[in-house]
């Protein structure tokens, strides 16, 4: 906040100036996310909240009206990508941790901070094939009841190779390894994303497909396969975590118009000329 306001209570103008000037640069969802920790601190203080003033309202819809409420989304690390990542890994013991991370990352559909929070303690293989795993703490699951995903049977034998390898036998699953092949404790979330990029070009993938990978890329992904598969979307919310189904619908807003009466349309007339033209 600029200097010479009060920072509890702020001022209602200074947090509408601080909107005007954050447009400029970051994305509006950043600039909201930050009008949102504000306010939470004010609650936090119990003091008013001068985020829900008339002036901030103001602000926030200039700001709206301005660059749009639309925020870029991640690609979607689809299982056609996930497979080129793959084959792009090393054999080394990094190579097979990034086996491990991107397998289990498109089934299980976690965030990055919840993926690097799986342990090998709660990795249990079932009698169908494959395993599920707990994931002790998500986004909608704040009190940490849990809930279990799923691991597919070559998931697990990527899981399995890089925890032998590892020596591991307990602890969190997925870990940093230096380059003299040292395994640390955890694996820090943002590392994901850079996983991510890195196989993408050492797959020598578009620069463009590198720049749009981030680490929620592989829960995009796996939704849309499982839009694409024909599977309802509140199985999709199951698999995801996710408790409405808005943010789905947006990732697989794309395969919708794919389905959608116009494109069926231009498919039958493609379909009707070919036949005219055989005919003729």
């Amino acid at each position: 906040m600029s200097s010479g306001h009060d920072s509890l209570p702020a001022n209602p103008g200074a947090i509408a100036d601080f909107i005007a000037a954050e447009t400029e640069r970051i994305s509006p969802a950043t600039v909201r996310r930050r009008v949102s920790a504000i306010s939470t601190l004010h609650v936090l203080a119990e003091v008013p909240d001068p985020t829900k003033s008339r002036a901030v309202r103001l602000a926030l819809r200039r700001m709206f009206r301005l660059k749009g409420r639309r925020q870029s989304q991640a690609l979607g690390l689809t299982a056609d990508l996930r497979d080129k990542l793959l084959a792009a890994t090393t054999n080394d013991l990094i190579g097979l941790r990034d086996r491990a991370l991107v397998s289990i990352a498109y089934d299980t559909l976690r965030r990055r901070s919840e993926l690097v929070a799986l342990r090998i303690d709660d990795l249990q293989p079932v009698d169908e094939g494959g395993a599920i795993i707990l994931v002790r703490h998500s986004k909608s699951d704040q009190e940490g009841e849990g809930k279990y995903a799923y691991v597919a049977p070559q998931s697990l034998d990527h899981c399995r190779q890089w925890i032998q390898e590892a020596e591991l036998d307990r602890g969190h699953l997925l870990r940093a390894v230096d380059r003299h092949g040292r395994v640390g404790e955890t694996l820090y979330p943002g590392s994901v994303g850079r996983v991510y990029k890195k196989l993408a070009r050492n797959a020598g993938l578009p620069d463009e497909t590198v720049r749009r990978l981030s680490g929620h890329s592989a829960r995009v992904g796996a939704a849309q396969d499982m839009a694409a598969a024909g599977i309802d979307i509140i199985a999709i919310m199951q698999a995801g975590g996710w408790r409405t189904p808005d943010i789905v619908g947006r990732y697989i807003e794309n395969l919708d118009v794919m389905r959608g009466g116009r494109y069926r349309l231009e498919v039958y007339q493609q379909e009707r000329d070919s036949r005219n033209g055989r005919r003729l």
